[in-house]
């Protein structure tokens, strides 16, 4: 598998958002209610939404692609010396090959001097937690989030980067 890591701005706001489509559904089966998904992606993956991350919260974004089609994407953004991934996704047709963890160094690399990589990740979701986990995260607290209509229950879970070399 060959892929490629490039940064987006605004203007290709629109493929992460394409992505997200996809990928949610995947991601989220059996954990997420299949009609829910449609309204969560529309208010996080807004093209306004998106635009006010990148020109006012400070947020970068990075798509991947895999063989030349777009494959999956992360975000991140530094608050004080805490690094936040706040978005990371592949379609499930390249998991478990390395994709996750260059995106996540994508974003250290490009944030470097953080002491702390942290991100939100929703309770209920087993296979991503265990990643972050076997990836030396930690969970710090349980938050709950209000999306919309809809309640749940996120973890926030941290790498220590000062004691940490991988993503």
């Amino acid at each position: 598998m060959t892929f490629t890591i490039t940064r987006i701005d605004t203007a290709e706001r629109h493929r992460v958002t394409a992505l997200a489509e996809r990928i949610w559904p995947e991601c989220f089966a059996g954990i997420i209610d299949a009609e829910r998904i449609p309204h969560m992606v529309a208010e996080i993956y807004a093209p306004d939404t998106l635009r006010a991350d990148i020109e006012q919260r400070g947020h970068v974004y990075w798509l991947a692609q895999v063989d030349g089609e777009d494959a999956g994407y992360v975000s991140g953004f530094i608050e004080g010396d805490r690094l936040w991934l706040k978005k990371l996704y592949t379609l499930d047709s390249v998991r478990g090959r390395g994709l996750g963890k260059a995106l996540m160094q994508t974003v250290r690399d490009h944030f470097s001097g953080a002491k702390t990589l942290s991100l939100y990740v929703y309770s209920l979701n087993a296979p991503a937690i265990a990643f972050y986990q076997s990836r030396g995260f930690t969970i710090e607290a349980k938050v709950p989030v209000q999306m919309g209509p809809y309640r749940f229950e996120d973890y926030i879970m941290n790498l220590d980067l000062t004691k940490s070399d991988r993503a």
